[in-house]
């Protein structure tokens, strides 16, 4: 993480450093931050002026906010006490951009109080003597207790994670050691490939090597978007990754319960409200203003008569057609989706096993509209952004990183088509990377994982291309990445067919894909 302070701010740093006779560059800058949050101030990043990136930088973020243990960066603490601070996970950009408004706003007081303060008298002591003192009172009184209570803890797979996707043209095995450091920093994965080009095979066989290679330790969920599976065609697949295959409409819903994604803390409910209300709003059609305020404040008056307990999804919709019905609304859209949801889509059950407890195949079939899969979907992935957020990074052990899930999305490019489901499926790749969770997108071209506002290839590190419709050179090369040779990519390019997939590991080659269908009759699964 690399950030550059403002010349004005840098002038300040230096003068405060010298005053107080700090040998470490990054103490001042620290303090500083520190003075600005106990002010209670928060910036609105739409609305603020970035100071410049005109001073000193700071290429090393050890040597800007320190080290404690093993040599390890300081910035984790900083990050934790702000992303508290604005109730929200910060992303490194908006971590940056907020940590030099805050530096900018604690120099400001502090350089003000030096300035108007006796020196000789050791005022200056003072002025650093007064907010530590304040700080250590607020801690003795603060008691910190999480409502948010979870059934399971997900397990850590903490050794070496791999798994072959294909052989070369030397037929040479092309092994993935996802999880090794020194070959991955992240662990997304996106493929790319028309009907008929073997990414559905592929993956399967991924998950099945995953599950077999992890003892089945590894959960996954797969959300089959098609909704094509077959239970009885699938049973081999199935029992090799002891995975649960649920047809959300012939098996009566998912047993699992969307309101868990809901913070039951005090200060974290709204936000987790707002958030809940922002998954619905995204995939209903005309939901305005006023229906997002009515969903909001018909969740908090549920949550407050459960009294520590979750709400069910048909007690909303009960609520909802009764403050419908009192107020003289016709029904909309929203009434729409909250019913059809409540219609044997989700099985509310508080007995219900965490699902991620188990490797989940998830079948949405076309007899649900797009509107109710894709809800399904987002529902499910709001509630794993909020079960991993509140839980610890990673700690890689030497150069194997953990993992703990793994999340299929077939068809992504539905998504990838919808603004706002980009923007959470941003945030989900983002966030879930320090957390052990490595995310496999599937879409039928390279073109649908680069959208005007954001290229999801820029945030994998495993893109494979398969047999595609358009062979553009340039949509290709974004999505493998910067080849070493472009005469070596075409000429690789265009040996594309069904059954084979470009990578680009070294250099860019052609495999021959792992199928699962070959994978089952050559080990009698």
């Amino acid at each position: 993480m690399r950030i550059t302070l403002s010349k004005e701010n840098d002038e300040i740093l230096y003068n405060l450093k010298s005053l107080y006779g700090f040998k470490n560059e990054g103490i001042a800058p620290r303090i500083a931050f520190a003075l600005s949050l106990q002010t209670g101030k928060y910036f609105d990043l739409e609305n603020e002026n970035i100071p410049k990136s005109d001073g000193k930088e700071f290429r090393d973020d050890k040597a800007l906010f320190g080290t404690l243990i093993n040599d390890t960066s300081n910035v984790v603490i900083y990050k934790s006490i702000l992303d508290q601070h604005y109730n929200k996970n910060t992303f490194e950009d908006e971590f940056v951009k907020l940590f030099k408004l805050h530096l900018n706003h604690g120099l400001k007081i502090w350089n003000e109080s030096v300035e108007n303060g006796e020196i000789t008298k050791g005022n200056h002591i003072d002025i650093l003597l007064k907010p530590i003192k304040k700080g250590l009172t607020l801690r003795s009184n603060t008691t910190h207790i999480s409502t948010n209570t979870r059934k399971s803890e997900v397990k850590e797979f903490q050794e070496l994670l791999s798994f072959e996707i294909g052989k070369s043209e030397n037929d040479e095995p092309i092994v993935i050691k996802i999880n090794d450091l020194r070959e991955f920093d992240n662990r997304n994965i996106a493929i790319a490939g028309m009907a008929g080009s073997g990414k559905t095979q592929l993956i399967k066989d991924i998950l099945y090597q995953i599950s077999k290679n992890s003892n089945s330790e590894l959960k996954f969920i797969f959300f089959d978007y098609k909704g094509e599976g077959n239970p009885e065609q699938l049973k081999p697949f199935l029992e090799a990754t002891k995975a649960e295959f649920v047809d959300v409409v012939n098996d009566g819903g998912v047993d699992f319960n969307p309101f868990l994604s809901i913070n039951l803390d005090e200060r974290q409910r709204p936000f987790s409200i707002r958030a809940f209300v922002d998954t619905i709003s995204t995939f209903v059609p005309r939901m305005g203003v006023s229906q997002e305020n009515i969903l909001i404040s018909l969740i908090n008056d549920l949550l407050d008569s459960k009294n520590g307990s979750y709400p069910t999804i048909t007690e909303l919709f009960e609520d909802l057609e009764s403050y419908y019905e009192e107020n003289g609304i016709r029904q909309d859209t929203l009434y729409s989706v909250i019913r059809d949801l409540s219609t044997n889509i989700f099985n509310c059950d508080p007995n219900n096993p965490d699902v991620l407890s188990k490797s989940l195949y998830l079948n949405l079939p076309p007899a649900l509209s797009d509107t109710l899969r894709q809800l399904v979907v987002f529902l499910l992935l709001r509630y794993f952004n909020s079960y991993f957020s509140s839980t610890n990074d990673c700690e890689p052990k030497e150069h194997i990183f953990p993992v703990r899930y793994v999340i299929v999305i077939d068809e992504a490019h539905i998504y990838l088509k919808n603004k706002n489901a980009r923007k959470a499926l941003e945030d989900l790749l983002r966030l879930l990377r320090s957390k052990g969770v490595i995310v496999v997108m599937l879409s039928q071209g390279v073109e649908d994982y680069k959208t005007k506002d954001f290229d999801f290839a820029s945030q994998v590190k495993l893109p494979i291309c398969l047999n595609i419709q358009n062979k553009d050179y340039k949509a290709i090369s974004n999505f493998v990445g910067t080849p070493s040779s472009k005469y070596k990519l075409e000429t690789e390019i265009k040996k594309l067919d069904s059954g084979k997939g470009l990578i680009n590991i070294g250099e860019p080659k052609i495999i021959e894909l792992r199928q699962w269908w070959k994978t089952k009759r050559d080990e009698g699964l």
